[in-house]
């Protein structure tokens, strides 16, 4: 019976071998199996098993070690210090630039606050001319002229031509004041006459009061009272 077996299975793979060989020769002259074909057939299956070998030998990822890492982090505080470092040095750069400028300012107000004096000595000094100037010539003139003069000006600058005049044309111009004007009609004589008069009286008693230092120096004492005033009410409000 074993025998039967053994002859059964020789002849099933005998033909199953024929058949093999004859479908490969049915291939093969037809065309269907060739060198190329079968290099195409290995090439599609060869990725695949060498995706496969590459994946099974690759090496395990190596984890840094702890020299690596310290190198790392003295890398990191060195850049570190050297930004806070660069940091410093432009606050520093700034803080010199704001203080010069500040200097400059100062500089620049103490540059201005001189000119402005300076401008203001030059003012009171051609205003001292001036009027010195005009008194001269006041001086000059003959009285009658220098009435005439005087009456085409205010009270208060014929206040201030005439106090520092010597007492004796002082005297000759307030007499020419209220001496009738000459070479001029009866109706205009007669209208300039009472204001003439007028000026004398106003600018001998101011003259006699002292002004205008009298004025200056009561202005500079009603000041003075006055920030004395306000002192001690600025210092309990604080």
């Amino acid at each position: 019976m074993i025998r039967k077996l053994w002859i059964v299975l020789s002849v099933c793979c005998v033909a199953a071998l024929l058949s093999e060989a004859l479908g490969l020769g049915v291939l093969w002259s037809q065309g269907l199996l060739s060198v190329r074909r079968l290099r195409e057939m290995r090439d599609l299956l060869g990725p695949q098993e060498k995706e496969v070998v590459a994946v099974e030998g690759e090496p395990p990822l190596a984890l840094p070690s702890s020299q690596d890492v310290l190198r790392e982090r003295s890398l990191r505080v060195l850049s570190l210090g050297s930004l806070e470092t660069e940091v410093g040095l432009l606050k520093s750069m700034i803080e010199n630039e704001r203080n010069g400028l500040i200097a400059q300012r100062a500089d620049f107000q103490k540059e201005k606050a001189a000119f402005n004096t300076q401008l203001q000595q030059l003012s009171e000094k051609n205003v001292v001319e001036a009027r010195e100037q005009s008194r001269s010539v006041l001086l000059a003139l003959p009285p009658v002229d220098a009435v005439e003069r005087l009456m085409q000006l205010s009270v208060d600058e014929d206040v201030l031509l005439m106090r520092e005049m010597p007492e004796a044309k002082i005297a000759l111009l307030l007499k020419e004041f209220a001496a009738a004007p000459e070479g001029g009609d009866a109706a205009t004589t007669a209208r300039d006459a009472p204001a003439r008069v007028l000026r004398a009286k106003e600018i001998f008693a101011r003259i006699s009061k002292g002004e205008p230092r009298e004025s200056i120096i009561r202005s500079a004492l009603n000041n003075l009272q006055q920030a004395e005033s306000d002192r001690p009410s600025t210092a309990s409000n604080k």
